[in-house]
């Protein structure tokens, strides 16, 4: 029957803490409450533990998201610091492994802008408990609708597309069918040019010749027979 009263007695103090930290904002508080709950951060991070993604850094995210919603954390609100947490947490993480996903560069002010509408609707989603509004969302971060649907919409095309990827839904045929080949004559088209005001001064036997050596790749015998 220790153990149980144990839980119970730290789980007391940690709610002291955290309505004691709400008032006064003491950093040994916060510390408490952090250690407190960082088994959860862990956790979660270990959620989107991926190849090329290290653990250490997802702790680290998962942590600043942590100390994040202890920071923004009412407990006049009736709810528990442990739901605040973890939502806060994921979107933080997520946001981690959306930034490093960018493989299409976007003008520095689109992509900045573009991060913040994301954190600013993830935000506004918590304290709403319902999906923002644009308008909503272009007076937290301080832009117009217009210019937060633009990087919203350039954030959506971050992505390039796979060559394998189908080109309609449904269909099996990939993009990459659809491309070119390499013209192989292509990288001659200079030399050629070059080499005709030089050609035009040579006989018409000589052009046969040099026509059917290194146009034609006939061999030795066979241009010997055709300029004959």
């Amino acid at each position: 029957m220790a153990a149980p009263a144990l839980v119970f007695t730290e789980r007391g103090r940690v709610r002291r803490a955290i309505a004691e930290y709400s008032k006064t904002g003491d950093s040994g508080l916060r510390n408490q409450i952090v250690s407190a709950y960082q088994g959860l951060a862990y956790s979660l991070a270990a959620r989107f533990r991926r190849q090329g993604e290290e653990l250490d850094d997802l702790n680290q995210v998962a942590l600043i998201g942590l100390m994040k919603a202890v920071d923004r954390f009412d407990p006049d609100r009736g709810t528990e610091l442990t739901t605040f947490a973890t939502a806060t947490i994921l979107g933080e993480l997520k946001r981690y492994l959306r930034d490093r996903g960018w493989s299409v560069r976007l003008p520095r002010r689109v992509h900045d802008l573009h991060l913040r509408s994301q954190q600013a609707i993830d935000e506004l989603t918590q304290e709403l408990g319902r999906s923002p509004k644009m308008l909503e969302v272009s007076e937290r971060v301080g832009e117009t609708v217009e210019d937060v649907l633009e990087a919203l919409e350039a954030g959506g095309l971050r992505h390039s597309t796979s060559l394998e990827a189908p080109v309609v839904a449904g269909e099996d045929a990939p993009f990459g069918n659809r491309l070119g080949s390499t013209d192989e004559d292509l990288a001659g088209v200079d030399r050629r040019i070059d080499l005709l005001p030089l050609l035009s001064r040579l006989g018409e036997r000589e052009q046969l010749i040099l026509r059917l050596r290194f146009m034609v790749g006939c061999s030795q015998t066979e241009i010997r027979r055709g300029s004959e």
